[in-house]
């Protein structure tokens, strides 16, 4: 007993001595105090409406539903020259712009359906005589539209631009003149997808990229008439005066026959009414679909939207028939990558399934068993140039 009792005193002084240099020692600290992170940029704008279970996001909708002005629009606004880019943050369920040149009115850039069509234009709109420049100072563009000022002399043109989700590419445009004596415009628009007469209109057919359909593009103008492969209208302006018109392509599909619906809607409408409408009905699939998230600091609750954005940006959904895309799904990168790749669909479907219309995330997965046939996963293969992997 005695033995043990001296084994068990030595080990609890070596215990204790071997704890002692640990609980003596000085506390450990970071090698720079990291603190919070600071955000800056303009201000971010709070919601407005009132707060309730499942009802934020329709009574935030619902404040504003009268008007022209939306929250999302606000708050995730890039007013001026952007550090993000111009990247073109409106588009429809198929058709958008892949790159986006500014400098032109209209769509300049790369018009895309799925993908890029051929590195063109969607359409520009020239005015002459005069050169027309951006001001870029003040651009401001929102999730659901752009808006921009183009000078040259004492002429103004203020035009906004958007896409409808049946892929109508809409400008619309007020031409003022702030001179002191009248004056006389040339106004042409032209598209290299629409080139065929029929009626008032400029109409084509082009195949897009890898053959997966045809678009039957339309182009028409308010008080535009056909004459040498293009839309024109003269426009007398006395001083002071100004003219609001719109020029709209629609990117027709025989797959979306709504396409061609829209495309004819919009044709018809004045060009406020014709804006009115996309931007309510725009932001009212944030009311109908999102909900509504509140953490304290503004700027990550704004990057938790622009996630949102995103998910919503990087979805197609044409209807393609075939084995590639048929179904409503979400890409990696409309911009990029721009394929259903299957190593990611989870992670899409697992942000998707919070959205209150199942098809979101019902889509993608449909599409993955589609396309993988019973066997190993595999990636879409509408557009096989990016990835076209198999998974086991």
């Amino acid at each position: 007993m005695r033995q043990r009792s001296g084994l068990a005193g030595a080990t609890t002084a070596l215990l204790i001595a071997g704890l002692l240099p640990v609980l003596l020692a000085t506390p450990a600290t970071a090698a720079q105090t990291i603190g919070y992170p600071t955000f800056s940029g303009p201000t971010i704008p709070a919601p407005p409406g009132t707060a309730g279970v499942g009802t934020t996001m329709q009574s935030i909708y619902d404040a504003e539903s009268g008007g022209t002005d939306f929250w999302m629009d606000r708050l995730l606004a890039r007013p001026g020259n952007d550090p993000a880019g111009t990247w073109l943050m409106t588009r429809g369920r198929g058709a958008y712009l892949y790159t986006h040149d500014p400098a032109v009115i209209g769509f300049g850039g790369q018009a895309a359906y799925w993908d890029t069509i051929s590195g063109q234009n969607a359409y520009a709109i020239t005015i002459s005589p005069g050169t027309f420049t951006e001001q870029v100072s003040q651009r401001w563009q929102a999730p659901s539209h752009w808006k921009g000022v183009y000078t040259s002399g004492s002429v103004r043109v203020a035009v906004t631009k958007f896409i409808t989700h049946q892929n109508v590419a809409v400008t619309t445009l007020t031409v003022s003149n702030a001179g002191s004596s009248s004056t006389t415009l040339q106004l042409r628009a032209t598209s290299p997808y629409a080139t065929t007469v029929s009626g008032s209109e400029l109409t084509g057919s082009r195949a897009v990229k890898n053959n997966l359909t045809t678009i039957r593009p339309r182009l028409s103008g308010d008080g535009f008439t056909v004459a040498n492969g293009a839309l024109t209208r003269s426009v007398t302006l006395a001083a002071g005066q100004s003219v609001t018109t719109k020029v709209q392509l629609g990117f027709i599909t025989d797959e979306i026959p709504e396409s061609l619906t829209e495309y004819a809607t919009y044709r018809d409408l004045a060009p406020d009414t014709a804006f009115a409408t996309h931007v309510r009905a725009y932001n009212r699939w944030w009311a109908e679909n999102l909900p509504y998230i509140d953490v304290p600091e503004p700027a990550i609750k704004k990057n938790i939207y622009y996630r949102w954005w995103l998910m919503r940006f990087n979805h197609l959904d044409v209807d393609i028939p075939g084995q590639d895309f048929q179904f409503p799904i979400s890409v990696e990168g409309a911009l990029g990558y721009n394929n259903a790749i299957v190593l990611t669909q989870p992670m899409h479907i697992d942000d998707l399934k919070y959205l209150r219309n199942p098809v979101y995330s019902y889509g993608p997965w449909l599409s993955v068993g589609q396309v993988s046939k019973g066997g190993k996963f595999t990636d879409n293969p509408g557009d096989p140039e990016n990835w076209s992997n198999s998974y086991t």
